[in-house]
C-alpha cells in the first residue's frame, strides 16, 4: 500500500491539463468555418426548447445573425458552441417573455385557428400506436422501407431472411398497418 501511495501517478496528467488549459488558440477558425461547425448542432437544441421545428429554425436563424453581429466575441470564446447555445437560449427566453405579454386573441384581433400541427401530431400518435402492435422485425422493415432503403439493404440489416420472405413480410406489415389505421391497402 505504501509503495503505491509513494507514486504520484497524477503528476503527468496534471501537467498536461495545465499545458492544454493555458495554451492560447494559435489558429482560430474563420467566421464561416465556425458557423459551419456550430450551426448543425443548434437545430436539435432549438427543437428541444421550442418543441416545434419551424420555430426552432427561426430561432437558429436569429442566433446565427446575432453570432455574425458579435463575431469577435464568438470567435474569441473558449467554447464557441457553448457561446452559440447561450445566445440561442437567451433568444428563446426573450421570445417567451414577449409572447407572454400577449394575453388573448382579442389583443391581436385574430380569430382562433385550428392548428394543423395538432392533426399531424394526432396522426403520428395513431401511427406509432399501430406500429407498436406489429412484430419488431416488421416494424424494422416498414421503418427502413419508409426511410427509402432498398430490400437488399434491409435484408443485410435484418440478417437471416430470404428476399421472398422479406417482401411477403413487408406486404403483410403494410396491410396490418393500413387495417389498424382504418385505411385501404395500397
Amino acid at each position: 500500500m505504501e509503495a503505491t501511495n509513494s507514486l504520484n501517478i497524477f503528476s503527468s496528467t496534471l501537467s498536461r491539463v495545465e499545458e492544454v488549459a493555458s495554451s492560447p488558440k494559435l489558429n482560430p477558425p474563420s467566421l464561416k468555418e465556425a458557423l459551419h461547425i456550430v450551426s448543425p448542432k443548434l437545430l436539435p437544441y432549438a427543437s428541444s426548447l421550442t418543441g416545434n421545428h419551424h420555430d426552432a429554425e427561426d430561432l437558429c436563424q436569429l442566433t446565427i445573425l446575432k453570432l455574425i453581429e458579435n463575431k469577435e466575441k464568438f470567435l474569441a470564446a473558449e467554447y464557441p458552441l457553448a457561446y452559440a447555445k447561450k445566445i440561442l437560449r437567451n433568444a428563446f427566453i426573450d421570445k417567451c417573455r414577449k409572447d407572454s405579454k400577449i394575453d388573448s386573441f382579442d389583443e391581436l384581433n385574430l380569430e382562433p385557428v385550428i392548428n394543423e400541427n395538432k392533426f399531424e401530431s394526432y396522426e403520428h400518435k395513431e401511427l406509432m400506436c399501430c406500429m407498436s402492435k406489429l412484430d419488431e422485425t416488421d416494424r424494422t422493415i416498414l421503418a427502413m422501407k419508409g426511410a427509402g432503403h432498398d430490400y437488399d439493404v434491409i435484408q443485410k440489416f435484418i440478417g437471416n431472411i430470404s428476399m421472398g420472405n422479406l417482401r411477403i413480410r413487408a406486404k403483410r406489415a403494410r396491410a396490418l398497418l393500413a387495417d389498424c389505421l382504418g385505411r385501404e391497402k395500397r
